[in-house]
């Protein structure tokens, strides 16, 4: 699927309490600077209660329950060391796994064309449009290899699972440099894939347990359309220097605090 200057095309991003001081700066951000965007599709938490000022973009607030789905189970999480060694690391509440089922089933809080899923920790720092999240109209998704200390190792075995295959490539670039634009087409297409080898929805799939993979939505949408379906999706390997659009936002790290970060988002967000 080609994209032009007639899709629709919206911003979508989950956010939760944890993200409360981040929140301000990530919308005065795409305020500020997203060009042609419908709407920002905002899912929350319920319970979560925040103020938003006004916005140069409309925002749809959707709250949900990750309770009312059955996310409850807080399992351990796994890492691995930067000598590739794979340690257990404290756990991560079912919130972090509820997100990614929550941005993996966007077309059911959103009739566009396609999303461009965004963390609450990106912030923009110049204009940027749906558009610049293509390659002339097509979209793409970027793969690197992977390497010994690479902390996304932990990822590599979900994907296998999904593929049924060994994979080498990481699928999962943090912003800018893989885009995240998900059409319509191609999350329909991965949500019926998890089906047939699974034989669950969406939902139920991202469920944590403590007996199951650790899952990365973005590693196994990547995988799908590089190994199963492109969907008109062009796959850019890292090392390739194929020129892809330069994305003028800037991705941080919300479980490290924003306070050492302060004057440098607001320098951004108001230069």
């Amino acid at each position: 699927m080609r994209l032009d200057t007639e899709s629709v095309v919206d911003l979508f991003i989950k956010t939760w309490s944890g993200d409360a001081k981040w929140l301000p700066y990530c919308l005065a951000g795409h305020s500020r600077y997203a060009r042609d965007f419908r709407q920002l599709v905002l899912i929350t938490d319920k319970g979560f209660d925040f103020e938003i000022s006004e916005t140069n973009i409309p925002i749809k607030i959707i709250e949900t329950d990750p309770t009312e789905a059955g996310y409850t189970e807080n399992p351990a999480f796994w890492g691995v060391t930067r000598q590739g060694k794979i340690t257990e690391k404290s756990p991560r509440g079912p919130g972090y796994y509820w997100q990614q089922a929550v941005k993996m089933s966007w077309p059911e809080y959103s009739d566009a064309d396609a999303v461009v899923i965004l963390d609450t920790d990106v912030i923009a720092w110049d204009k940027f449009c749906a558009m610049d999240f293509t390659m002339n109209g097509q979209p793409y998704w970027r793969t690197e290899p992977y390497k010994t200390n690479d902390n996304d190792l932990i990822w590599k075995n979900c994907v296998e699972s999904f593929l049924g295959e060994s994979v080498c490539k990481n699928y999962m670039l943090k912003y800018p440099d893989n885009p995240y634009l998900f059409t319509r087409e191609a999350t329909i297409g991965f949500a019926a894939q998890i089906r047939e080898r699974y034989d669950l929805s969406i939902i139920d799939f991202f469920r944590p347990t403590s007996d199951g993979l650790r899952l990365s939505e973005f590693s196994l949408f990547g995988a799908y359309l590089d190994r199963v379906n492109r969907h008109g999706y062009i796959i850019v390997d890292f090392d390739t220097f194929i020129g892809v659009p330069d994305i003028p936002l800037k991705q941080y790290w919300s479980w490290g605090g924003l306070d050492p970060l302060f004057e440098d988002i607001d320098q951004m967000i108001q230069s």
